[in-house]
């Protein structure tokens, strides 16, 4: 049996899963600009992309970074081994408790306000 190539528009739609894709297989330059949104991305995929937990005009909090969402929340126990690197800026509002076991470490300067 001979192998042919597929194509695009011999491709129905909702045929592919997500499941069906290798990791890695489509790149960005692949992608339809808009293709992807912010509901697309796991949530904790999104925190790696700078995002993270706001509060401000909505009720509740979100975890888009919208102008109205003007506070920046966070746990109050560090409880996840965090190493910052010298070459970055880290800030956390507090109290901020550290718990038994779990290690912050900050290459470089540390300063206190």
């Amino acid at each position: 049996m001979a192998i042919r190539k597929i194509i695009s528009r011999s491709i129905g739609v909702d045929v592919i899963a997500a499941e069906d894709l290798a990791n890695n297989s489509v790149t960005t330059a692949e992608l339809t600009d808009g293709a992807v949104t912010l509901a697309k991305i796991a949530t904790s995929a999104r925190d790696d992309l700078g995002g993270g937990f706001f509060q401000g005009e909505s009720d509740g909090g979100s975890s888009t970074n919208g102008k109205g969402h003007i506070f920046r929340v966070h746990e109050p126990t560090l409880n996840t081994n965090v190493t910052i690197a010298s070459t970055d800026n880290a800030l956390a509002a507090g109290p901020l408790a550290v718990a038994d076991g779990v290690t912050l470490t900050v290459s470089g300067n540390l300063s206190i306000v």
